[in-house]
């Protein structure tokens, strides 16, 4: 589906709306605008098809799904300025570069601000609100509208979009076996990912020649039994006061506190 273009016409289709002055009108092109928001978030997603999974891609909630598109890669929702040129040596700043253009994302603030402010609007008035004397504002939601409209427009209008360039790196999670792909910010900071399958969470880290690895964030931790002393290591997320397990090695029953100590049996 050419979601980009549904969502230019129905931007077009709430400006005429808009236009007309009338509240009818006005809640037609809520509607309207609110499709726009959501055709907008989806033509982004093509661009994170094999990093989201199948659960995320089904979803029809916009600011779900671009908080899903920050896990993946933290600069999802930003602008970003394309141009290209010629280096005189490998790995040397081009003397010129051309201009491609920007393109001007939809961000997740402008979403978590307008999408629901919208959808409020789209249902009739309960008795409580009714008997609160609670009404929609009209003018309020107008002047709501219009500033949507500018957002869309600015995005719509960009020369270039759903640019997705960035270091990537995939991994099958250790405690799982769940495929992990996430993507590095572009001043190659490490990060902290998580798995969404499990608890495991890794330390994501440029290595060379825009190659990561993946560092897994655990805790060690060795049973307290005198004669056992097994080894552990917790995942950095299970780690907190009160986690149990049983001891692998003498089977004593085990609990995370101030430290790792012996649960008496039955307790």
């Amino acid at each position: 589906m050419d979601y980009r273009g549904t969502a230019r016409k129905h931007c077009e289709a709430a400006k005429t709306l808009l236009s007309s002055g009338t509240d009818d009108d006005l809640l037609l092109a809520t509607l309207k605008l609110r499709m726009a928001l959501e055709c907008i978030t989806y033509d982004r997603s093509k661009g994170f098809t094999e990093d989201l999974g199948p659960d995320a891609m089904k979803t029809w909630q916009p600011k779900k799904l671009m908080e899903r598109m920050l896990e993946v890669d933290p600069q999802a929702d930003a602008d970003a300025t394309l141009a290209f040129g010629e280096e005189p040596f490998p790995g040397e700043t081009p003397a010129s570069m051309r201009l491609l253009g920007t393109d001007h994302v939809l961000n997740l603030r402008t979403l978590k601000k307008h999408y629901d402010a919208l959808g409020a609007h789209l249902h009739a008035p309960t008795l409580s609100q009714l008997e609160q004397r609670q009404h929609h504002d009209f003018g309020k939601l107008r002047a709501r509208c219009e500033r949507i409209v500018e957002a869309l427009e600015t995005a719509l209008s960009s020369k270039v979009w759903n640019s997705t360039l960035a270091i990537r790196g995939e991994i099958e999670c250790v405690e799982c076996g769940a495929v992990i792909r996430r993507r590095l910010p572009r001043d190659k900071a490490e990060r902290v990912v998580e798995c969404w399958s499990c608890p495991a969470s890794y330390t994501m880290s440029e290595t060379e020649d825009q190659k990561v690895t993946f560092k897994p964030r655990q805790i060690p931790a060795t049973c307290p039994q005198a004669d056992c002393g097994e080894a552990y290591y917790i995942w950095e997320r299970d780690a907190e006061a009160g986690a149990s397990w049983k001891c692998q090695g003498c089977q004593s029953q085990l609990t995370l506190a101030l430290g790792v100590v012996i649960t008496p049996a039955g307790q």
